[in-house]
C-alpha cells in the first residue's frame, strides 16, 4: 500500500518477525532518530525487529506565532497551544486541535496496516515515540474508533505494545472516553527524564496517573515491565534517551517480542 508520509528504516539483520514504528518529537525527523546511536544499539541487540521512523507533516504551531526566533511551522504530530507546555481541559473542545490529532492517528494507522499487509501480526507491532511522538502513539495505540472517524480499524488495534518517551497525554478527557476495548491488554512503556523542561515530569506523571482508573499504572515496577498496563519509569536526565532508559526499553521489547515469533 502507498504510505502517506516519508520515513526512514533500520532493517532487521535476521528474519523479520516484529516491527517498531517510532514517531519523532516536535521539529525532529525520522532520519535523525534512525541514525541515533542508542537506537542503533538497541536495533543491533534485537536483530529480528524492523524499525520504521515516519516523518510528521509540516504544521502550523499556534504557540509559536509571533514568537521571536521561532518558525511558525515545523514537523509535528499535533499543534502546540501553549508554551511552556501545559494541559487545559478546555483545549479538548477545540475542533481544529482534535481534527489535527485524528489526522495523525490515521497516518500512523497506515504504517501499522502496511506491516500487517506484509505478514506481521498486530501483536508483533509496537507503536511508540518521543515527545509529541509519544503523545500521538498513546492515542493511536490505545484509542478506539472515535479517534479515526469511522475508519476500517473499528475499535482500535491490539498491538504488542506502546512506547511513550518524554511524552504526555493531550486531550485527557476525550482520551479516556475514546479508549479502545483492547487498551487494558496492551503493555505500555512510559519513560520520562526528571529534568525534562520541554515536557515536565509533573505533566507526564499527571497524564499517566489520570488514566489510572481505566488502565493499571505502575510506577517504577521493573519486574512488571512488558506486562499489560502502564509501566511509568523515571530517569535522571533532561530529555533524550538515557542509557538506563534504553536498557529498560530493550528489556521491554524482548518481553513483548520473544524471538520465537
Amino acid at each position: 500500500m502507498s504510505l502517506p508520509l516519508t520515513f526512514a528504516t533500520i532493517t532487521p539483520k535476521t528474519k523479520h518477525t516484529a516491527t517498531v514504528i517510532f514517531a519523532h518529537g516536535l521539529g525532529d525527523s525520522g532520519l535523525e532518530f534512525s541514525n541515533n546511536k542508542e537506537m542503533r544499539t538497541i536495533a543491533s541487540q534485537l536483530p529480528h525487529i524492523k524499525w520504521v521512523f515516519p516523518n510528521a507533516p509540516e504544521r502550523s504551531i499556534t504557540a509559536w506565532k509571533g514568537a521571536t526566533g521561532r518558525r511558525s511551522s515545523t514537523r509535528g504530530w499535533l499543534d502546540v497551544l501553549h508554551d511552556p507546555l501545559i494541559y487545559l481541559s478546555e483545549d479538548d473542545d477545540i475542533q481544529e486541535y482534535d481534527e489535527g490529532i485524528m489526522q495523525s492517528v490515521k497516518h500512523l494507522d497506515a504504517f501499522i496496516q502496511s506491516e500487517i499487509d506484509s505478514g506481521i501480526s498486530q501483536g508483533r507491532i509496537v507503536l511508540g515515540g518521543f515527545g509529541q511522538g509519544g503523545a500521538i502513539s498513546l492515542i493511536a495505540g490505545l484509542g478506539g474508533s472515535q479517534w479515526r472517524g469511522g475508519s476500517d480499524t473499528q475499535d482500535g488495534w491490539k498491538l504488542g505494545g506502546v512506547i511513550c518517551l518524554g511524552g504526555w497525554l493531550p486531550m485527557r478527557d476525550k482520551f479516556k472516553k475514546r479508549l479502545s476495548m483492547h487498551a487494558c491488554t496492551i503493555p505500555v512503556f512510559w519513560g520520562h527524564g526528571v529534568q525534562n523542561e520541554s515536557v515536565t515530569w509533573d505533566l507526564s506523571w499527571e497524564s499517566a496517573n489520570f488514566i489510572g482508573d481505566r488502565l493499571e499504572v505502575r510506577y517504577g515496577h521493573y519486574t512488571k515491565v512488558g506486562e499489560p498496563g502502564v509501566s511509568f519509569m523515571s530517569y535522571g536526565v533532561a530529555t533524550l534517551l538515557a542509557e538506563s532508559e534504553m536498557e529498560d526499553l530493550r528489556l521491554f521489547l524482548k518481553k513483548v517480542f520473544p524471538l520465537e515469533g
